[in-house]
């Protein structure tokens, strides 16, 4: 008798023993979050692979282009999402029981067309990133592209049949446009980049479709023998109401 309680008192505290340890890997699991890096052509990131932090951790990723490529963005994603951003280095707070999928985009550079080669110092060159649109086209394509000298460098816009071209839409690391006189949405086409070199800006075509205005709200006329009947209609209602409270 004394045997069996022992047994069962051992494998009472051996269930317990396992069924703690079990609950702990769950609640670990539940205040982990993993966060899984994924490889880039063009570039290496730090962190790399994957890795484990606690819940409410600031994770900061740092992407680095390799000769010849240039960062573009950063693309993160969980289960129910993704999203992107062009900061380098990215911070994110990452929730505990979450997975995090993170990779980093990079863009090869070129020199654009009829230009021999890129830039020898590319630290030092004008970046130019010409994004694609809906309803044209674009000379030179759509890429990002690095000049020892921009001034000379034509941006054309080219509608689709059916479109108009309306203005550029310039985005870039200071309104200043490294410190030359430009316009946020300028309607030159084609457009002189001729911007500050060492920064990289980008263009992007805005075309509408052909004919689409803004309706104007209009007041209806009415014709001078509508506006005669209407007043005399005016005229008689009033005339009605005072004889009626008259006879009261």
């Amino acid at each position: 008798m004394i045997k069996s309680r022992k047994i069962f008192a051992l494998t009472l505290l051996t269930s317990l023993i396992v069924f703690a340890a079990l609950n702990a890997s769950v609640i670990s699991a539940q205040t982990q979050a993993t966060v899984n890096v994924l490889t880039s052509i063009g570039g290496t990131t730090d962190p790399s692979g994957t890795n484990t932090y606690a819940d409410g951790t600031s994770v900061t990723f740092t992407a680095t282009a390799d000769a010849a490529y240039q960062f573009v963005n950063w693309i993160f994603s969980t289960d129910v999402g993704a999203n992107l951003t062009t900061t380098n280095p990215m911070t994110l707070s990452v929730t505990g029981g979450t997975t995090y999928n993170v990779q980093a985009v990079f863009a090869p550079v070129l020199p654009p067309p009829g230009i021999g080669g890129l830039p020898v110092n590319l630290g030092a060159a004008a970046y130019v990133v010409v994004l694609p649109a809906a309803g044209g086209t674009t000379t030179p394509a759509p890429g990002t592209y690095a000049l020892e000298n921009a001034t000379s460098l034509l941006l054309k816009a080219t509608p689709d049949s059916g479109w108009t071209f309306s203005h550029w839409v310039i985005g870039g690391p200071n309104l200043s446009h490294g410190g030359y006189p430009f316009t946020a949405t300028p309607t030159d086409n084609p457009y002189n980049v001729n911007h500050g070199y060492g920064n990289m800006f980008s263009y992007q075509p805005v075309f509408t479709p052909t004919g689409t205005t803004t309706p104007t709200p209009t007041v209806p006329e009415f014709s001078g023998v509508a506006t005669i009947v209407a007043a005399l209609a005016l005229v008689a209602i009033a005339l009605g109401t005072y004889a009626y409270r008259r006879k009261k």
